[in-house]
């Protein structure tokens, strides 16, 4: 039987969430319905053996090569589906929610689809909270979030094919495909773990920032659309509340400070950096 949808997972180093994200993301699937595809890539840790115990079924790959998108390349040459999810590995979401992303694929309504992203702020910092109370915000998510989990018909792929060697990967994808071309299911839901303090946050915004930018040097320019009047609104609302004064001035400052960064740093010197954060990947027992 070929499976509905054959889901990749890159990993790297993520022994200590990826047993949690396989184990909730196969506990009501069905024999065959899915083909997961963990790419443990230039891992020193346990991840791979992890995922081979908590998902006996799935094909676990492992290179000494590292980069996620390296990784992806890897997975998709072993893909036997005709659809393509893609799925980081310190995300918590459930099969039902997979069969209700790629439904849009699997009846022609789309080439490539997406959810809605949650973000996990237990044991952030307040400095961490304020700038989230303001990003989530942002007229970019409200119609959900094409990055960390989405859906890809596969005889769409050729799109992005030859996936290049780059740091944004999912806005990469996204820029594939016009708005039409997308699905937002706005009933699938992922949950991302925040930094824990502003420094890890600083990290994970400076290599989004360097990631767009290489994307925009590549002429993948995000497309047009009638987010000026979002903008406005978004800035409207900010002024309007007192209450988010503050927690706007942490965000912008820190939004300041990782382009300064960027620009002391040299474009040439922060290409293909990928900074990391591990504090969302500690897992607090109790």
């Amino acid at each position: 039987m070929t499976p509905r949808a054959a889901i990749l997972v890159p990993a790297y180093n993520e022994a200590t969430v990826i047993g949690e994200t396989l184990s909730r993301l196969t506990c009501d699937m069905r024999s065959g319905e899915f083909q997961i595809i963990v790419i443990a890539n230039a891992c020193h840790d346990d991840t791979a053996e992890i995922a081979r115990k908590v998902a006996p079924d799935a094909v676990v790959l492992e290179t000494k090569t590292p980069g996620k998108t390296n990784a992806l390349r890897m997975g998709l040459d072993h893909v036997a589906a005709p659809v393509v999810v893609f799925l980081d590995a310190d995300l918590g979401v459930d099969a039902d929610a997979i069969r209700q992303l790629i439904a849009p694929l699997q009846a022609g309504g789309a080439l490539a689809s997406y959810g809605r992203m949650s973000i996990d702020l237990d044991g952030c910092s307040r400095s961490v909270r304020s700038f989230y109370e303001i990003w989530t915000r942002r007229p970019y998510l409200k119609d959900g979030k094409f990055g960390g989990l989405f859906a890809v018909a596969r005889g769409a792929l050729n799109r992005a094919l030859p996936l290049p060697d780059l740091i944004a990967d999912d806005e990469y994808f996204s820029r594939c495909f016009q708005p039409s071309e997308k699905a937002f299911v706005s009933n699938v839901e992922f949950v991302a773990r925040a930094p824990r303090q502003l420094g890890d946050l600083f990290k994970v915004r400076k290599r989004s920032t360097r990631g767009t930018r290489e994307l925009a040097a590549m002429g993948l320019s995000r497309p047009k659309t009638s987010g000026a009047g979002g903008r406005a609104a978004f800035v409207s609302e900010v002024i309007a509340n007192p209450k988010l004064w503050a927690d706007f001035l942490i965000y912008s400052g820190l939004k300041v400070a990782v382009r300064l960064s960027l620009v002391l740093e040299g474009r040439a010197s922060g290409a293909g950096k990928w900074e990391r954060d591990d504090s969302s990947r500690i897992v607090v027992s109790g």
